[in-house]
């Protein structure tokens, strides 16, 4: 206890760290442009998300819960009546959450433009103007912010907090419940909407990591919904193909 104790200290040190803002400013990365804000975010979560989560399974010798389910998630996920691992069994499952994913974000993109040529403002959940791509030259970039979120968010909040706070409790639903707060809390800088919004998703996630009982899977379906937000739907929108990226 006292070692998932510290771990759970350690964890909730690097989210506060995250939430930070002033090594940025500090560092002048800002000032640089939007392409090295894109490198620092990638960088930050990689080293305050990912090396951690590493660090303390391989220390509490759970690394082998990056590949196999833990059992109380899995119990966790029968209390709700949800068999762990069921969904891998249906392909068609499978191919209906991609399908309905692609399909919704093409129409939701395709809604956005016809918008935007009515002289209105593109409906989002959320702020993300801090965060979307202004010119095509940006796009690589946004999207290796999708890439490493869908990596580095799901083995921090899918796995690594809900498995402390579920030892630490006695109970993993628990864990998964303040997790997905502490994840909402995460994307405060896009106001109130896309804190709910980043909630709603976490729920998602969680059930579809039970549903699979595979966090690689999950982390694929978070990488999906950041590209479609952060690439798809800008490109669609129109960007313009080169300028000045520090604006």
């Amino acid at each position: 206890m006292l070692a998932a104790s510290m771990a759970l200290l350690l964890a909730l040190g690097c989210y506060w760290l995250f939430l930070k803002g002033k090594l940025a400013d500090r560092l002048g990365v800002h000032q640089r442009g939007r392409r090295a804000s894109y490198l620092f975010w990638v960088a930050k979560s990689a080293a305050l998300f990912v090396a951690p989560t590493l660090l303390i399974l391989a220390c509490l010798g759970a690394l082998g819960s990056l590949i196999v389910m833990p059992r109380a998630f899995a119990d966790a996920a029968l209390q709700l009546g949800v068999t762990p691992g069921g969904a891998m069994q249906d392909t068609g499952f499978l191919f209906a959450v991609v399908g309905g994913l692609a399909g919704g974000a093409l129409l939701g993109a395709i809604v956005a433009r016809m918008q935007r040529k009515r002289g209105r403002r593109p409906w989002m959940i959320g702020d993300l103007r801090s965060i979307l791509p202004a010119t095509r030259a940006e796009l690589p970039y946004a999207a290796g912010i999708a890439v490493a979120a869908g990596i580095s968010e799901e083995l921090f909040f899918r796995l690594l907090l809900p498995l402390l706070i579920g030892v630490l409790s006695g109970s993993a639903l628990f864990g998964f419940a303040v997790s997905a707060l502490l994840f909402a809390g995460a994307h405060r800088y896009q106001g109130w909407k896309g804190m709910a919004g980043s909630g709603a998703l976490a729920v998602i996630f969680t059930v579809f990591y039970w549903m699979t009982a595979s966090l690689w899977m999950t982390m694929a379906l978070h990488m999906l919904v950041d590209l479609n937000g952060l690439v798809l739907r800008p490109l669609v929108l129109g960007l313009r193909a080169s300028g000045d990226s520090r604006s």
